[in-house]
């Protein structure tokens, strides 16, 4: 019951969800930070309670790790208790006894949403955020170097190792201290209980650091390689990697020397173990500041590494509102509730109070004793109990952007050190709000972005439809007017009893403009329902020659009567495409009457079919010797009612509508004419997806019809 909650206690100290489930899928411990996502309870089933299933989970990551007793990770979405739904990145973890039996997996979970997100808002917007990203990256990376540095310099030892107690990484410090070559010959020792004196003393700061999640000061006993006994101090504390793993980080500090000189090296180590816990918060809190987006999550862990080296019994964070320019308080630890729900310690004006003047002339103000000065606001400060405060600036690139303030219960005289070090959080702090300020900028000129481009596209829309409107209008008119003329005519003949046998053939001439004139009509309706045709296809593996072959049919007579002369050219073991036979039939015919139209004296028309060079494709070229396409026209002749025609010959929607089908099926098309001077004749390449799984037969070579 005790290791229960022990490590009931260990889960309280994660910022992630975390829960502990047996090899029943039962339960058995949870956070409260998993409780509040999901409003999942201990003791329930995890894949009925938490995942509404009525049967384990496929591929389930916690069998997997009971099994194999190694670390499995998945991502999956969840449903979170307020019902938004998130992307999530679940890690198994095997925890195990002293024996080596797993007594359980931890299900870390981490929401991946906002990452996820973020990452296609960059794709998409690219440009100014991804130089913006660039220039964050490079700070991340001079910061990771930075605190690399730190970690690398430092003259204490410092050892990162896992639950099991495996030595995961160590310093050139350690190194040295310890007597080892170099780093790999220590990482071989495997575990740290093999560096104690007695490895039974490891196990019980093992076992205290899961209760507590931090320890400080313990005194222990080290041997070196050559076997030389090493007395040092131990603090430690559980961290999460990038990866989502607990980890400890542990500052381990050679004592002997202060043991045998007491009085003289008592302050020097002193000294160095405030140095080094400063510099491991500093680590910790940059770490968060690269890993994070999310600001309220920075300030509430740059306040718990501020409260675990410094001695201060409250700190509050305010930030300045870009809008007002006062300052609000954004993040409070140690500090009363009828004292945070003063309107002046939620809001203060810039310059008002110690605390404003800290913020509005970017510099520290210490104030050893409250009781000594007579500034505003001192009563509910020391109506609190406060007595010394330090306010740091947040800056960043010379701007302030906020305050920091530490206080403290008693008198406090603030070392140089000490000053320096909250100058530092300050900076950190200054950072990730500039961070924030400038993900919200890009956010909101997105959402704005979006907005003109809805915009855009509705004024296209429009006047697409006024173009569509007028064309019609103008291309139907003509015919219909032709038409009413003569049922005019035929009316009055009939009126004036005119309607004679000897008429006859005036009649029929009528009648054979009028049938004309509406097959015209009808012609144009064909040709903008085929263009404005969003029907489902019925998408088939097809053999291009056969759909060639079929489209020729169709109109081989006006072909030779044009003096048109057909060459094929079909490449060797050509696949078969997916594709609606009749739409792409639909495409090729478009195409060639076209070329059969530009050569107005007959000439060669060449039909070459062959693997594309992208792989998964067929391309399909008909060129002609016609008059050619000018430069300024190839780029306008797939666009709805370009043509240079003359009037009632078409109404430019038959390469539209050939550019529409061949989209639609996942293909390209391509124009190529060369400028005018030059050998004339058009070609248009089209490429069209190949189907999974079939062939046709061997081609026979080359085919030549006139």
């Amino acid at each position: 019951m005790k290791e229960r909650d022990d490590y009931q206690a260990l889960l309280s100290h994660m910022s992630d969800c975390v829960a502990a489930v047996n090899r029943d899928f039962q339960i058995i411990m949870s956070n409260e930070r998993f409780q509040s996502e999901f409003g999942v309870h201990p003791d329930g089933i995890c894949y009925q309670v938490w995942r509404g299933r009525s049967s384990k989970c496929e591929n389930c990551v916690v069998e997997k790790s009971f099994q194999d007793g190694e670390v499995h990770t998945s991502e999956e979405t969840f449903v979170f208790r307020d019902g938004r739904k998130g992307e999530t990145e679940v890690r198994a973890t095997p925890v195990k006894n002293d024996f080596g039996e797993i007594i359980f997996v931890l299900e870390t979970v981490t929401d991946i949403s906002e990452k996820r997100r973020l990452q296609e808002e960059v794709r998409r917007m690219g440009g100014a955020l991804e130089e913006w990203l660039a220039a964050r990256l490079r700070r991340l990376q001079d910061s990771e170097e930075k605190f690399r540095t730190i970690f690398e310099r430092s003259q204490d030892m410092i050892l990162l190792f896992d639950s099991e107690g495996r030595i995961e990484d160590v310093n050139p410090s350690a190194v040295r201290i310890l007597g080892y070559e170099d780093e790999e010959e220590l990482l071989a020792v495997g575990s740290v209980a093999e560096l104690f004196d007695d490895p039974k003393a490891f196990l019980r700061i093992r076992q205290r650091l899961w209760e507590r999640g931090v320890v400080q000061n313990l005194e222990i006993s080290l041997r070196t390689k050559q076997g030389q006994a090493l007395d040092a101090m131990l603090s430690g504390n559980l961290i999460t990697d990038a990866q989502g793993k607990v980890i400890v980080e542990a500052l381990i500090r050679d004592v002997t020397l202060r043991k045998r000189l007491p009085s003289l090296g008592r302050r020097m180590v002193d000294q160095m173990r405030q140095s080094s816990e400063q510099l491991a918060a500093l680590n910790r809190i940059s770490l968060t500041v690269s890993s994070s987006i999310h600001l309220d999550e920075v300030l509430s862990n740059t306040i718990d590494a501020i409260l675990s080296v410094f001695q201060a019994d409250s700190v509050r964070i305010y930030l300045v509102d870009e809008a007002s320019g006062d300052l609000h308080l954004a993040a409070s630890r140690g500090l009363s509730q009828r004292f945070l729900e003063k309107p002046y310690v939620q809001r203060r004006a810039l310059g008002a109070g110690l605390l404003g003047e800290a913020a509005q002339h970017g510099r520290a103000v210490i104030l050893e004793d409250w009781t000594e000065t007579s500034k505003p606001f001192v009563e509910a400060v020391l109506e609190e109990g406060l007595k010394s405060v330090a306010y740091i600036p947040l800056l960043c690139k010379g701007r302030s952007l906020g305050v920091l303030g530490v206080s403290s219960r008693f008198t406090q005289k603030f070392s140089g050190q000490e000053v320096e070090f909250l100058a530092s959080v300050g900076s950190q702090i200054g950072m990730a709000v500039e961070h924030a300020n400038l993900y919200e900028k890009t956010y909101k000129a997105l959402e704005e972005v979006k907005a003109a481009q809805e915009h855009l596209l509705r004024t296209e829309k429009l006047a697409s439809l006024g173009k569509l409107a007028a064309t019609i209008a103008h291309e139907i008119n003509n015919p219909l007017a032709s038409v009413l003329t003569y049922i005019k005519l035929m009316l009055k003949l009939i009126t004036r009893d005119r309607f004679s046998p000897e008429r006859l053939g005036e009649i029929a001439r009528y009648l054979a403009t009028m049938e004309a004139e509406t097959s015209r009509c009808g012609e144009i309706v064909k040709n903008l329902l085929a263009f404005a045709r969003q029907s489902e296809t019925d998408m088939k593996p097809n053999s291009v020659r056969e759909i060639l072959e079929r489209t020729l049919a169709i109109i081989s007579h006006d072909l030779a009567l044009r003096g048109v002369q057909v060459r094929k050219e079909l490449g060797e073991d050509l696949p078969t495409i997916q594709c609606d036979f009749k739409q792409i039939q639909q495409a090729f015919l478009n195409v060639i009457v076209n070329a059969a139209e530009a050569m107005s004296q007959g000439g060669p028309l060449l039909l070459e079919v062959r693997r594309a060079s992208e792989d998964g494709f067929v391309e399909v070229s008909i060129t002609d010797a016609g008059c050619g396409i000018p430069p300024e026209h190839v780029k306008l002749i797939f666009e709805p009612f370009f043509t240079t025609k003359e009037e009632g010959k078409g109404v430019g929607l038959g390469l539209p509508v050939v550019y529409g089908i061949i989209t639609r099926h996942g293909g390209t098309i391509e124009v190529e004419s060369p400028p005018a001077g030059e050998k004339q004749g058009t070609r248009f390449r089209m490429r069209l997806p190949v189907a999974t799984g079939a062939t046709e037969t061997r081609a026979e070579g080359l085919e030549v019809s006139g």
